[in-house]
């Protein structure tokens, strides 16, 4: 997976929550290689911005546009062709990681 297969519309959730997630992302004005964009709960939307290391995922998004209030680490699902990615959500340093699905929605 590159930088470029992860921009676009992704809808996700996380393990434990009833909330449903819309992840948007675009290439990052500053960074070349990273993906800028926002993540979107019922009730909130925060920057995130992130970038693909050797086939994983990394994505952190902040409540408050200065420091880091949740961290998405993924990997992309075998056989969805970059359309998929599992992993794991943290949120704070004291909470345990729940399971994340992230699917690109569809065009």
């Amino acid at each position: 997976m590159s930088d470029k297969q992860l921009q676009g519309e992704w809808l996700g959730s996380i393990k434990d929550s009833d909330e449903s997630i819309r992840i948007v992302l675009g290439p990052h004005p500053e960074w070349e290689g990273n993906v800028k964009g926002s993540v979107s709960r019922p009730g909130s939307n925060h920057p995130m911005v992130g970038d693909v290391n050797q086939g994983s995922v990394t994505l952190e998004e902040s409540a408050d546009g200065s420091r880091i209030t949740g961290t998405w680490l993924g990997e992309v699902a075998e056989g969805s062709c970059g359309t998929e990615i599992h992993g794991s959500y943290l949120e704070g340093e004291n909470v345990p990681p729940h399971a994340f699905i992230m699917r690109k929605a569809k065009p």
